[in-house]
């Protein structure tokens, strides 16, 4: 469909004068594209509505509402309606801006002059027209039904509810959470502080738990599960060996248990020993004392990633000897005496 723009300049502070015809009876094809100005300046249009008021000559109106096409340009359009255009005589008008439906500034009065169309047979009949006010009957039934939804879905207070102090919505919030964040905390907390031995109780479990890992179980499952690994050993043992000065005289016992000593007769501090424990291996010399009595393999005090232990004077001899060591997959030694000779090897196994 054509559409008609007339192009206009108003200052608000001033009179318009420019000349605006139009002709009866047409329909949605004239238009006017305003531009508002205060002085040389554009008024912004941002959060404001802008509508058209007129007066015909046979004393009907029309209040429409406009478009605004540009808002910091002041730009709005207004399109000239059959019922506006319904009296072949000049016609009074004027644009008002609103906002928040409260008016805040018109122009000037200004007049559109209609030229009677010389086709009569379609004529409009004149009447009044507010399809501003109709836009806002509609926008308030709307409001209206959406409130009416709103009252009907939260509904009413119960009998809890009516007995607080709570006249509006954001007074529900403002106690749920005030609730939430001192009452409900509180409440929690004591439930924790209460309950705690119940916890504790829980976290001990029974004689009877099994499953304990380094991660997972009770206490009574974890020691259940150590004490399963670890059980009372079996008795000791001793193993005799006879070293010769030209043989590997290697010993390995497999198994996880604990390792206490080696003896062996008329030692010779040349001699050596290699004690390899789950794979790492320490190596020292032979101590010995005078005569043929059994003496005690020593470590040397240089060795300071085992453990060495004070001991009394043995047959003689005052010096530092290793302490118990255990060993989890296997433990192997290895014993170069300068002439054979017979070696006891004490340890336990766990079952």
């Amino acid at each position: 469909m054509a559409q008609v723009y007339k192009k206009l300049e108003i200052d608000v502070n001033k009179e318009v004068t420019s000349i605006i015809t139009a002709v009866q009876n047409d329909t949605k094809s004239r238009y006017l594209d305003v531009i508002l100005l205060d002085g040389s300046t554009a008024i912004n249009l941002t959060g404001h509505e802008v509508r058209i008021y007129g007066k015909k000559a046979d004393g009907t109106e029309f209040y429409n509402n406009g478009a605004i096409t540009n808002a910091t340009a002041g730009r709005c359009q207004f399109e000239l309606t059959s019922q506006a255009l319904a009296v072949a005589q000049d016609l009074e008008v004027q644009i008002i801006l609103y906002k928040n439906n409260l008016e805040v500034l018109s122009t000037q009065p200004f007049k559109i002059h209609i030229v009677k169309s010389l086709i009569s047979a379609g004529a409009v009949e004149s009447s009044n027209e507010y399809g501003a006010l109709v836009v806002l009957y509609q926008n308030l039934y709307e409001a209206h039904d959406l409130m009416t939804t709103m009252v009907q879905n939260i509904g009413v207070p119960g009998e809890i509810a009516g007995q607080l102090t709570i006249d509006t919505m954001w007074d529900a919030w403002e106690y749920l959470c005030n609730y939430v964040s001192k009452d409900l905390t509180t409440l929690l907390q004591n439930a924790i502080n209460n309950n705690s031995v119940d916890g504790v109780v829980q976290r001990l479990g029974n004689t009877a738990d099994t499953g304990g890992t380094a991660t997972a179980g009770t206490v009574m499952g974890k020691l259940n599960a150590l004490i399963n690994k670890k059980q009372m050993f079996l008795s000791r043992k001793m193993a005799s060996v006879t070293a010769g000065v030209s043989s590997n005289n290697t010993t390995v016992i497999n198994g996880a248990g604990l390792f206490y000593s080696v003896t062996a007769l008329s030692v010779n501090i040349s001699d050596s020993i290699t004690i390899s424990v789950d794979g790492k291996s320490y190596t020292n010399t032979m101590g010995y004392s005078s005569g043929n009595a059994m003496a005690w393999l020593y470590l040397t005090t240089s060795m300071s990633d085992m453990e060495i232990l004070k001991a009394s004077s043995y047959s003689g001899y005052s010096g530092q000897h290793f302490s118990v060591i255990e060993f989890n997959n296997n433990l192997t030694i290895t014993y170069n005496p300068t002439s054979t000779r017979n070696i006891r090897i004490f340890y336990a196994l766990y079952e």
